[in-house]
């Protein structure tokens, strides 16, 4: 899980992103940064290791000078214990293999590996890909991030057609796990493309343009002036312009049924809280080795998750709001060390 914010419209883009993403990135993301934007026809692109603080020290607003862009804060969960794999190849968006068009990722695409091999026989080279010493298990490990599979199947998928949406669910196909995929494309300067399967997504479009966040609280900088709000837009291919959002299915198979109960979610929550569990992603860890008590056998839950790509995220910070708002909790910003950062901002949860 990580965030994700893009602008079309009338103002600078940079500044409204990052302050986007700022926002968000205590609740999941914060590990790297990156954005870009389309200048003069072409993408202006960079990214650093660190949460937006890191990102803004070395870059300016200034620097991205546009209407268009996208941005990315990384999330992985193996980060937490293993610095090496928190590096500045791995941060998001990633660019095609001949720097024409930039894809970023929210989420894990479980079937990745079956992709590496194939692409890397046509051609493809990884740029995320690493080579470090696991002490643990004493030997070395090839790493790669799995997003950047989905730059190179869709720039395999563009040689088939012209057609950009279609090659994006053409790229999409194959995949499992939890995806909602951003394209920014020179050739479609007027337009950002996401395909959503199953993450949170909220979106909204104003005077000023069109905006997309990871969660509802990334829209801050821009909801003053929302004139339509969408939420929660499952396997969905979105396209942004200055004026419009426009919402078409993205794939034919069916999307996994699943309605937890929030109220055993919470309860849940609060023992991981007792437990020294205090933030989403390790409470998802805690819900991961007591299914049990969400009366969920393993196989079902990898069915659900691994292969169909639900998204458990989105309903623990429900629970957690729900929480705040009964006052049996409090949320506190703090920094930890996190993928080789001594300050990354976590939001943790506390019992009040």
């Amino acid at each position: 899980m990580c965030h994700i914010a893009g602008y079309i419209g009338n103002q600078n883009v940079a500044s409204i992103i990052l302050e986007s993403l700022r926002i968000q990135e205590g609740l999941v993301g914060a590990q790297a940064t990156g954005i870009a934007v389309i200048q003069n026809s072409m993408i202006k692109m960079e990214k650093e290791v660190g949460p937006v603080t890191s990102f803004k020290e070395k870059f300016s607003s200034q620097d991205f000078d546009a209407t268009i862009g996208i941005g990315h804060t990384r999330f992985a969960l193996k980060n937490f214990t293993k610095a090496e794999t928190n590096t500045k190849e791995k941060a998001h968006p990633f660019w095609s293999s001949k720097k024409k068009f930039v894809t970023m990722h929210n989420g894990t695409i479980t079937n990745s590996l079956d992709f590496v091999t194939q692409l890397e026989k046509l051609g493809y080279t990884f740029q995320s890909k690493s080579v470090f010493f696991d002490k643990a298990q004493q030997k070395e490990i090839v790493d790669y991030c799995d997003s950047e599979i989905f730059t190179y199947l869709l720039e395999e998928a563009l040689k088939s057609t012209d057609d950009i949406k279609q090659a994006i669910r053409n790229a999409c196909e194959k995949i499992q796990g939890q995806f909602a995929f951003v394209v920014l494309h020179p050739d479609f300067p007027d337009r950002i493309h996401i395909a959503n399967w199953m993450q949170p997504m909220d979106l909204c479009t104003s005077e000023n343009g069109s905006f997309f966040s990871s969660f509802e609280l990334g829209l801050k900088p821009f909801s003053e002036n929302c004139r339509m709000f969408y939420q929660n837009l499952k396997n969905s291919l979105i396209t942004l312009t200055k004026d419009e959002i426009s919402i078409e299915k993205l794939l034919s198979r069916a999307v996994p049924n699943y309605s937890p109960n929030i109220q055993v979610l919470e309860k849940l929550a609060l023992e991981a809280i007792d437990n020294g569990q205090h933030n989403i992603p390790t409470i998802f860890v805690f819900l991961m080795e007591h299914l049990e008590k969400i009366d969920m056998i393993k196989e079902k839950f990898e069915q659900l998750l691994l292969i169909n790509g639900y998204t458990f995220t989105p309903i623990i910070y429900q629970a957690l709001m729900n929480l705040e708002r009964q006052k049996k909790i409090v949320r506190k910003l703090e920094y930890v060390w996190e993928g080789g950062i001594d300050r990354t901002p976590r939001f943790n949860f506390y019992r009040v």
